[in-house]
């Protein structure tokens, strides 16, 4: 797998960044067996149930690592996993690392749909799935999509389900020796949004990515003394990132497979975990848990000392309760599929800057806000964020378009956020300039929708616009025009019609506009902004 569009870094940056300390020489298994060879039985992975060491993590990949290579997996292979938040998936990152593979971890919310455009795109070798979770039986899926997806070759399940191959057959595998990954290797695929319209795949190497995690662990302040909990997810790279931080710092990290307000109670309190890892709406889930009675005892005895939150933007309230009912620190930190960790506030930072910011750049990064004409804009003045450094991606797999409208030509990435930025740096997010929707901190394209949507035959036009929410921060808002006026299609039967495609619950609306029509611009698009306002009440709908 290539990148179409690379945008080469000269000699002299190269040589300076590596003098500066931004770029490293150290891949993801360099770190894992730096931190088993130092701190070989402290605790790397923590579940309800067991404990892997530095070591026996550093261990136990090998011996994965050993499987793949039976199966075939080797340089530049992908290697695709649909898994919760367990140990075997730190596990096999680690092992997909150990061969010179690429490891590509796709959303547990995805379904048919959505796995198979990514298999296709990915031309994934090998899936490895779970065992069936909320009704849905991710085994049966990926035995369908081997015999469909060209490149599939094998199919893993991790509970040994006779329809695939059993994980244990892959940890049986006799020792051999892991292969050694270079620093710009590339060994991690992540999507950032659409899997069907035009994705936007990302490739990241260790050197991109291991140099940014050292130096937000050291800014932030892991120690190995911190138990790390993830609510969000390990496939989005806000949770993929955490882990990297800590496994800089020798962090432990405390796993939560089945996300909740309850099982996070209780999980964080047994194992003493100091920083929680999640997006807005895990702590408003929280904090609502508690609005019934008191949970003010628990939530006291959490022992957490810092609750980091990224993926959408952080209600004030947000960030006062976790200061005032969790009693830990709230961080905020602004970061992309395309980026890793780039924005952030600190733990001294005073609450006007928490509450109202996502602070200021990391050590290694550049950040300006741009006009309209791509000119600096001033201080306190809305514009497009851009960012530069050493760890900016070098561009989307197979899609030159979206890789050159996304690079000013002065080399400034534009992350299509609108912001504005205060004389000491500190960033604040007004908006988006992109159509995407941001449901809790999950970001995913309008047409992954409307391109399935537009079959009903009760629909002649559609489109999906992002409304405001409390809680998840927007929600999916659907405006149909049907062919017949007097028989518009209702909620629940696109929901049905979703359902039976295979695409992600995530993504469903959950509201219905009936509309005359859609506005459009004079080339024939929709005009977006217009429809927000429409379902916001600002606007009236246009007539036919």
């Amino acid at each position: 797998m290539a990148l179409i569009v690379p945008r080469p870094v000269t000699p002299e940056q190269a040589r300076a960044w590596r003098a500066e300390g931004w770029w490293l020489d150290t891949t993801l298994p360099d770190l894992l067996r730096a931190q088993a060879t130092a701190h070989a039985t402290a605790p790397a992975i923590v579940t309800d149930d067991r404990m892997l060491s530095f070591e026996d993590v550093d261990r136990e990949s090998d011996r994965l690592a050993a499987g793949l290579a039976r199966l075939g997996v080797g340089r530049a292979d992908v290697v695709s996993c649909q898994l919760a938040n367990v140990a075997e998936f730190i596990v096999l990152h680690h092992a997909v690392a150990k061969r010179r593979a690429v490891f590509n971890p796709i959303h547990v919310a995805y379904r048919d749909a959505e796995v198979d455009a990514i298999l296709r795109f990915a031309e994934s070798r090998v899936l490895v799935v779970g065992p069936p979770a909320r009704g849905f039986d991710f085994v049966a899926m990926g035995a369908k999509l081997a015999d469909s997806v060209p490149s599939l070759q094998h199919v893993v399940a991790l509970d040994g389900d006779p329809r695939v191959r059993p994980w244990d057959e892959l940890r049986a595998a006799p020792d051999g020796e892991p292969l050694h990954p270079e620093p710009d290797d590339p060994f991690l695929l992540l999507f950032t949004s659409g899997t069907t319209a035009s994705p936007k795949a990302v490739l990241h190497t260790h050197r991109l990515r291991m140099g940014n995690a050292r130096i937000v662990a050291g800014e932030i302040g892991f120690d190995a003394s911190d138990r790390v909990l993830s609510v969000a997810r390990f496939s989005h790279m806000w949770g993929i990132f955490t882990y990297w931080t800590s496994l800089w710092a020798g962090s432990a990290q405390v796993l939560l497979e089945m996300p909740s307000p309850q099982a996070f109670l209780t999980t964080a309190a047994q194992h003493r975990a100091t920083i929680a890892i999640g997006a807005p709406a895990h702590v408003v889930d929280l904090l609502a848990l508690g609005a019934g009675h008191d949970l003010g005892l628990t939530f006291r005895n959490l022992g957490l000392r810092l609750f980091a939150l990224s993926g959408s933007v952080c209600p004030p309230a947000v960030a006062r309760g976790i200061r005032e009912r969790l009693g830990a620190t709230p961080l905020v930190l602004w970061g992309m599929t395309e980026t890793g960790g780039v924005i952030f506030t600190r733990p001294e930072d005073p609450p006007a800057v928490v509450e109202h910011t996502v602070g200021r750049a990391s050590r290694g990064w550049a950040v300006r806000i741009v006009d309209g004409d791509g000119a600096p804009a001033p201080a306190g003045t809305e514009g497009e964020l851009g960012v530069r450094g050493p760890w900016v991606f070098e561009g989307y797999v197979n899609n030159p378009v979206a890789t050159a409208e996304s690079f000013a030509p002065d080399g400034w990435f534009l992350t299509g956020d609108i912001a504005t930025m205060d004389r000491d740096g500190n960033v604040t997010i007004c908006g988006r300039r992109s159509e995407q929707i941001n449901r809790g901190g999950v970001k995913f394209h309008p047409s992954d929708v409307e391109d399935v949507l537009v079959r009903h035959p009760k629909i002649r036009q559609t489109a999906l616009v992002a409304i405001p929410d409390a809680r998840l921060g927007e929600r999916a808002c659907c405006f149909v025009v049907p062919h017949d006026p007097a028989t518009p299609p209702t909620l629940d039967e696109l929901t049905a019609l979703l359902k039976d495609t295979g695409v992600a619950k995530f993504k469903w609306p959950e509201r219905l506009v009936i509309a005359e029509a859609l506005p459009l611009t004079p080339t024939g698009k929709v005009q977006r902004a217009r429809l927000i306002d429409i379902a916001g009440g600002r606007l009236a709908a246009p007539r036919a």
